[in-house]
């Protein structure tokens, strides 16, 4: 009998920082994508995206995006299947999470409809050999779990890897906060080398609850947690900075309330204005050796990056971007980096 519990022995899963060589990640798909259903809570998130963007969601309510804007989707498709082909151009394992059922795309839908299974960065979230499930502010995002479940059971089972899921957020019909949650999202989680990582908060995603669940965990794993607060009229820390390489930051300076990360002290800056880093101007991925994938939409701060060693790879992205409010990181669920 004990033979039903045995697991085959599989490859390591590390991810000690943000510029290491990525070599094995999750991407996301678009395919399913749905305009959410609007509460107060969803209305206030909406603020911190472009205006016209905003009226395509609010005039949209509840239609998938394939037959309410079938052009733009068709693109956004498009966009996402090339950024998965430079990254395995690069060398680069890059798995593919699977399309939610019927069952599955109707839970929590009495709270709050919608889905958005593209931008697995939030709720995986990878931070040394831990490999944590986060819980987004918004209900819909809750069922991403299960398209990356199946995978997550063949990889990260029989790893180094410890596998946690944080408490369930609780459901909250009435608050336009959305409750106490708790709530997290890996956009606001960076990994930052040496067993450092920088949590980020500005209460529009991530609450203060989920903030302190994974700084608790993280600390009794030895690692030292930096903390930064940023402004609401950003999505999440991943929105207002990136670290394409040790040393460098493409990083929108306005949008630290209380001075910049000191964790950053000493590094050389890029700046970006507001309103292209809530564009996700900032939302690049380095996939190591100062590589840099950006949206071909951000060229001109690829060629300012340059100017300190960073090769920035362009892909579209574009219409990502606008429609949705994500960019190339967080597409992605990181599983190795190799140091």
């Amino acid at each position: 009998m004990d033979d039903l519990l045995s697991i085959e022995k599989k490859p390591d899963i590390w991810v000690g920082n943000e510029w290491d060589e990525l070599k094995e990640v999750v991407i996301g798909r678009p395919d399913q994508l749905q305009f959410p259903i609007f509460n107060d809570m969803v209305r206030e998130r909406l603020k911190v995206i472009h205006s016209s963007d905003r009226d395509t969601n609010l005039q949209n309510e509840g239609k998938l995006y394939s037959e309410a804007i079938p052009e733009r989707f068709k693109t956004m498709v498009n966009e996402c299947e090339a950024f998965v082909k430079l990254l395995e151009n690069q060398g680069i394992k890059v798995h593919r999470p699977r399309l939610l059922t019927e069952d599955e795309l109707k839970y929590n839908a009495f709270w709050l409809d919608g889905c958005s299974s593209l931008f697995l960065k939030d709720p995986i979230i990878v931070v040394g050999d831990l490999v944590i499930e986060g819980g987004n502010r918004t209900p819909w995002r809750h069922k991403d779990m299960y398209t990356y479940r199946e995978l997550f059971f063949e990889r990260v089972l029989g790893s180094n890897a410890k596998w946690i899921c944080m408490p369930r957020p609780a459901p909250n019909t009435t608050d336009p906060t959305g409750g106490y949650g708790p709530y997290l999202t890996g956009g606001d989680v960076f990994p930052m080398g040496n067993k450092n990582v920088l949590l980020g908060f500005n209460d529009v995603d991530s609450n203060i609850w989920g903030l302190k669940w994974i700084s608790d965990l993280l600390k009794k794993e030895g690692w030292k947690v930096h903390f930064t607060a940023y402004r609401s009229d950003c999505m999440h820390l991943d929105t207002a900075m990136s670290c394409p390489e040790e040393g460098v930051a493409l990083i929108c300076k306005d949008f630290f309330t209380d001075g910049l990360p000191e964790i950053l002290d000493g590094w050389e800056l890029v700046d970006v204005k507001p309103a292209d880093a809530r564009a996700d101007a900032c939302n690049g991925l380095p996939i190591g050796h100062g590589k840099y994938v950006m949206s071909t939409e951000w060229n001109n701060y690829g060629e300012k990056l340059k100017d300190y060693g960073i090769k920035p790879l362009y892909t579209p992205f574009e219409e990502t971007n606008h429609v949705t409010g994500g960019g190339p990181r967080c597409s992605h669920g990181p599983l190795l980096r190799k140091e």
